[in-house]
C-alpha cells in the first residue's frame, strides 16, 4: 500500500503526459513485479485498441500495434476472480490471427482505464490471477483507475495549455494588424524560436516560455501611437525613442499576470544587442536571457524577409549573410549559427 500510495504521489506531480505515462509505466512495472506493462488506447469509435504506450516488449514482439473489431468491456472485478483477457476482447477468429501475431498478449491480464464508469482504454501487464495475490489484483485495478484520472488530467492541462497560446497569439495578431506590414510575423517568430529550441533541445518547461515569448514579444506596441506603428518613412527621434518603449511596456503588461514570470524576460530584452548596445538596459553577452537572444534574432530575420514600406524582402540567403556580419555585435554567434543550420535543414 506504501508503494502504491508513492506511485500516485508520483504520477500526480506532473501534467506532462509523457512524464505521467512513463511513470505509470515503470511504477506498475516494478509494483505489480511484472516484467511487462502494456497501455492500450480506445480509438474514438470504441470498436479499436491501439498500442498507446509499452514497457518491456522488443520492438520485434509488437509488430501488430492496432486491433480492430473490439468486443466491450467494462469490468475489473476481484472478488470474483475476474480481471480481463485480451480473448475477452475480440471475436475469437480475430482473437487468433492477433495471437499468431503478438503471442505475449495471451499472457497477460488487463484492468480498464475507467473515468466515471466509462472505459477508454486498457492498463496491462504481464502474468495472469493466479500470479498475484487478491490484494495485488486490487492495487492493480485502483491503479489502473488512478492512471486514467492522471492521463486525463495531463491530456486536459495540454489542451487548456494550447488555449491559452492560441488565444495569446491571436491576441498579439490584434495588436500587430494595427501595423500593415507585419501579417503573419507573429507565427513565424514563434516557428523560428521553436526551431532554435529544437536544435538546442532546450527543455521542455523553457521551450513553452520562449514560445509564449516569442508569441508576445510585441505586445507592449499596444502602447505605442497608431500614427508612429503605421508611419511609411522614417521615424524621428523622438518617434524612435517612443517605439523603444514597447518591450518594457510589454514587460509591464505580462508582468501582472499569474504565470508569466519566466515569459517576461524574453519581452523585455528582445532589443538587447551582444555587444550593450541595445534597449532598454544594454546588456551584454550572455546576461541577455537566451529567449530574448533567439527572439532577437529570428524577428529581424523575419522582417528582413518580408516586404516593408522602405524596403522589398530578403531571399533568406541574403537575409542569413545580414545576420552573419551582425553576429558578436547585434546577435549571439553561436545561436546564429544555430539558426542559420535550422533554416537549411528545414
Amino acid at each position: 500500500m506504501r508503494s502504491l500510495h508513492d506511485l500516485l504521489k508520483a504520477i500526480n506531480s506532473t501534467l506532462d503526459t509523457n512524464e505521467v505515462v512513463e511513470l505509470i509505466l515503470k511504477k506498475t512495472a516494478s509494483l505489480m513485479r511484472s516484467q511487462r506493462v502494456l497501455i492500450l488506447r480506445l480509438d474514438p469509435s470504441n470498436t479499436e485498441l491501439f498500442v498507446y504506450r509499452a514497457h518491456g516488449f522488443r520492438e520485434e514482439e509488437l509488430r501488430l500495434r492496432q486491433f480492430a473489431g473490439v468486443l466491450s468491456f467494462d469490468h475489473c472485478i476481484v472478488h470474483k476472480g475476474t480481471v480481463i483477457h485480451f480473448a475477452e476482447l475480440l471475436a475469437q477468429s480475430d482473437y487468433e490471427k492477433v495471437i499468431a501475431a503478438v503471442p505475449a498478449l495471451a499472457k497477460m491480464i488487463f484492468a480498464p482505464l475507467e473515468i466515471q464508469g466509462k472505459a477508454y482504454g486498457l492498463l496491462g501487464v504481464s502474468g495472469g490471477p493466479r500470479d498475484f495475490s487478491e490484494i495485488e489484483l486490487e492495487i492493480f485495478c485502483a491503479l489502473a483507475s488512478q492512471a486514467a484520472v492522471a492521463i486525463e488530467n495531463s491530456n486536459l492541462h495540454q489542451r487548456l495549455k494550447e488555449t491559452f497560446h492560441h488565444t495569446a497569439a491571436a491576441l498579439a495578431e490584434a495588436v500587430n494588424s494595427r501595423d500593415p506590414y507585419t501579417g503573419g510575423h507573429v507565427k513565424r517568430v514563434q516557428d523560428y524560436s521553436l526551431q532554435i529550441a529544437e536544435a538546442l533541445k532546450i527543455p521542455a518547461e523553457q521551450r513553452d516560455a520562449l514560445r509564449l515569448a516569442a508569441i508576445l514579444h510585441d505586445i507592449g506596441k499596444i502602447g505605442i501611437d497608431d500614427a508612429i506603428l503605421r508611419k511609411s518613412g522614417n521615424l524621428t527621434e523622438a518617434e524612435q525613442q517612443s517605439m523603444r518603449k514597447h518591450p518594457e511596456i510589454g514587460a509591464r503588461i505580462l508582468a501582472m499576470a499569474d504565470g508569466m514570470k519566466d515569459v517576461v524576460p524574453g519581452v523585455r530584452h528582445h532589443h538587447e544587442w551582444f555587444d550593450g548596445s541595445g534597449y532598454p538596459d544594454g546588456l551584454t553577452g550572455e546576461n541577455i536571457p537566451l529567449s530574448a537572444r533567439i527572439i532577437a534574432i529570428v524577428d529581424v530575420f523575419d522582417a528582413l524577409t518580408t516586404e516593408r514600406p522602405y524596403r522589398t524582402a530578403l531571399p533568406f540567403s541574403a537575409a542569413l549573410s545580414e545576420l552573419a556580419q551582425g553576429a558578436g555585435k547585434h546577435f549571439d554567434p553561436e545561436l546564429v549559427k544555430i539558426f542559420t543550420g535550422s533554416i537549411h535543414s528545414a
